[in-house]
């Protein structure tokens, strides 16, 4: 395959895969110290040196993850200039985006414990037959083995039947065994990103044929997408998925079963059909989610297939890619301390302003630079 490709797709390519390996193991150093994944006594060796790595060297940890966030901005970057010029054929596009999720499918979801609550829930209903909105998992102490490392047990499910039924097929498949459960419950995130990116292609083929692969490019390779949709993803990728398919055949039920998985694309109904309103729908919805709670990055996965179709614009495309960055450098003061105490959120907070302003300098810096080109 990469004989008969220019040479900078080739190394586009390399290097895309040399980063996806390294994420890959970067991932298991962050595997919580109350979980074992493998019973083998040779797993649990090497597991436990990487554990080193995340607990124990934080400031090792911390800067691996910057290189790594550094190394996905730069390719992500270098990708969508390609893609502008023509330069990314469908065939290594999506040989590119196939190959980045599968080595990223089995990552250890390294970011956030929500996977494990979607288990849990499947558990709930598949293995204790009761009702995941009238108990805690709490309740199950003594009986339940993941509460060890589990979050947010104090509460009941919160997610939607909808989202639960879909949820049932990864643990029913896991035939008990944890790492094959959760490998099937990221499969399943997988496949919606790549339904997303696909879906994104299909409604720019239609209205923007030519920054069809812009668009896509944008979207399936963004830095915040691979984190937050494929190593530790959520289920706004499945929500976001079924609103493409949604849009692109205009269907009102697919886009009622998107708001069914997590409301977040109600927003959508009063503006169906139009990509620019379409993205100031969701940030509205996003800033109504966010003025009294904590912004999380994975609230930026409404957000970005709607970047994704306005590929054209250039500026959209700078400032979302520092609204990205911002957010996954969210993670860093607790990669760096090991809890969220002062000065973390701080810190939090600046490391996700710096980045938006510089870009915004930047986008702002284009706009002026490009009225003063055409003037003359």
């Amino acid at each position: 395959m990469e004989g008969s490709l220019p040479v900078k797709q080739r190394i586009l390519f390399f290097l895309y895969i040399l980063v996806s390996l390294e994420i890959f193991l970067y991932s298991y150093t962050q595997v919580d110290l109350n979980l074992t994944l493998s019973r083998s006594s040779v797993w649990q060796i090497i597991q436990k040196s990487f554990q080193n790595i995340g607990y124990f060297r934080r400031d090792i940890s911390s800067g691996l993850f910057v290189g790594l966030l550094t190394s996905l901005t730069v390719l992500y970057i270098w990708a969508v200039g390609l893609a502008r010029q023509g330069k990314l054929t469908k065939v290594f596009f999506w040989r590119l985006v196939v190959t980045i999720s599968a080595i990223l499918l089995f990552s250890y979801p390294a970011f956030s414990y929500d996977i494990y609550n979607y288990m849990f829930t499947a558990k709930t209903i598949l293995v204790y037959h009761t009702n995941p909105y009238t108990i805690i998992p709490l309740q199950l102490t003594g009986i339940e083995p993941w509460l060890s490392f589990m979050r947010w047990t104090h509460l009941p499910s919160a997610y939607t039947p909808l989202w639960i039924l879909l949820s049932l097929p990864p643990y029913l498949f896991g035939f008990g065994v944890f790492l094959l459960t959760m490998w099937n419950m990221k499969l399943l995130f997988a496949s919606f990103y790549l339904l997303t990116t696909f879906m994104i292609g299909k409604i720019l083929g239609r209205e923007d044929h030519k920054n069809k692969f812009v668009g896509m490019t944008i979207f399936a390779l963004n830095p915040l997408i691979l984190i937050e949709g494929v190593v530790s993803p959520h289920n706004d990728i499945v929500m976001m998925g079924i609103a493409m398919v949604a849009w692109y055949y205009r269907s009102w039920l697919a886009l009622a079963a998107s708001v069914g998985l997590k409301l977040m694309t109600a927003t959508l109904f009063p503006v169906f059909g139009n990509r620019k309103w379409a993205l100031f729908a969701m940030l509205a919805g996003l800033l109504f989610v966010i003025r009294d709670r904590e912004v999380l990055p994975w609230y930026w996965v409404w957000i970005m297939p709607f970047v994704a179709l306005l590929p054209r614009s250039r500026n959209l495309f700078i400032i979302s890619l520092g609204v990205s960055i911002g957010l996954l450098l969210r993670y860093l003061p607790y990669l760096y301390l090991g809890n969220w105490d002062p000065p973390a959120p701080e810190a939090k907070l600046w490391l996700t302003l710096i980045p938006i302003g510089i870009t915004a300098i930047i986008s702002i810096w284009h706009e002026v630079a490009g009225s003063f080109s055409r003037s003359s």
